[in-house]
């Protein structure tokens, strides 16, 4: 899928960065274009791989370049100053290449958090593609009682509101879920550890469909439509991700162990592997904790060498997802890799009916 990415704000900046960097590593191309939006000239000018003609200052007045330090107020001024602006550069980036716009931002700051909703609200009314949003939950505790409020919690339930009224959906991210015991996330060494996690998932998932697969080996290529049909559920979504590492089996061509070849992959072997990677994808560590039976619709890609994407494994993995899940619309697909040592699965869940996380941030923002 074919993505336009933009970064809002600080966090949403990097994990664009990040994203734009990730798909110059990779054979399969997902990103046409980048942009990067910021009150914080320091932290636009940190960034790597968005070019530098794509990255804009905006609230100088508001801010005076040095972001608005979460403050949501004053970034909701410079955002209704500057939207139109922002909106037309976005839009300068937006090409007939792209499926879809992604939208990337801190859900907890007080720049890309109020800015997002405004220049999407535009997009979606000009273009006919969706317009999605990767969201960053905080690492910090949400209140169970009638606890103080951190301001962190009260902006991103304000947040959550209004990008997922905003967008067609929102595909969330939870730092503290993601972050070690004794870390913190605002450790610049941390911080990279959790992008890497995050962008590996969204740029697997995204690019799956971009390769030059050999149609007479995938049983079924994933392409935009099977992703943009599966996030037409709406709502919050959340990936799984597993990876195993798979040993090829070798023959020897005169039984002296010299000219070693491929040998032939044992049925059993490959079920078990696709069987085995499908359950660590969906009931492992997701990017946001869900309640799994509330997922409206799924898309299950297995990728790996082709003769060990085992038909009915494949087939046997779709019918356990839609089991654990409820949804009578599971899609999947095959991502060839000829020359790939691993089974990897990529798991995405949308139109989410119950996520604690984001409800225990609402009633944060509720509370006030």
């Amino acid at each position: 899928m074919k993505l336009t990415v933009c970064g809002f704000g600080g966090a949403g900046c990097r994990i664009a960065d990040r994203l734009v960097a990730t798909d110059g590593d990779r054979g399969r191309s997902f990103v046409v274009d980048s942009v990067g939006i910021d009150t914080d000239q320091r932290d636009l000018s940190a960034l790597d791989s968005i070019p530098d003609d794509n990255r804009h200052l905006y609230g100088v007045i508001e801010a005076e370049g040095e972001g608005v330090d979460g403050d949501r107020s004053v970034g909701a001024a410079a955002a209704k100053n500057g939207a139109t602006e922002l909106t037309n550069a976005v839009d300068d980036a937006v090409s007939s290449q792209a499926d879809a716009i992604l939208c990337c931002v801190g859900l907890a700051g007080g720049s890309g958090a109020t800015v997002l909703p405004q220049v999407a609200d535009e997009l979606r009314r000009v273009y006919d593609i969706p317009v999605y949003g990767l969201g960053i939950l905080p690492a910090v505790a949400t209140p169970s009682g009638e606890g103080e409020t951190s301001t962190a919690a009260r902006n991103t339930g304000r947040a959550l509101a209004d990008i997922g009224a905003a967008t067609d959906a929102l595909l969330l991210f939870d730092n503290e879920l993601w972050v070690g015991a004794g870390d913190s996330a605002s450790d610049p060494a941390v911080q990279a550890d959790l992008n890497e996690t995050l962008t590996t998932r969204v740029a697997a998932l995204f690019a799956a469909g971009e390769g030059d697969h050999d149609r007479q080996i995938a049983e079924r290529v994933v392409d935009a439509s099977e992703v943009e049909n599966t996030f037409g559920a709406g709502g919050i979504a959340t990936i799984g991700y597993a990876s195993q590492t798979i040993e090829r089996p070798t023959e020897s061509r005169f039984g002296l162990g010299i000219l070693e070849e491929e040998g032939e992959i044992d049925d059993t072997t490959a079920i078990k592997a696709v069987e085995t990677t499908s359950r660590r994808a969906v009931r492992g560590k997701l990017t946001v904790e869900i309640d799994r039976e509330s997922v409206a619709r799924g898309l299950l890609i297995v990728g790996g060498p082709p003769e060990w994407l085992n038909r009915r494994a494949v087939s046997d993995a779709r019918s356990w997802l839609a089991q654990e899940t409820g949804s009578v619309e599971i899609r999947g697909g095959d991502m060839p890799e000829p020359a790939g040592d691993s089974i990897t699965m990529i798991a995405l869940l949308t139109g989410v009916g119950s996520c604690p996380r984001a409800r225990a941030f609402h009633l944060a923002a509720d509370r006030g």
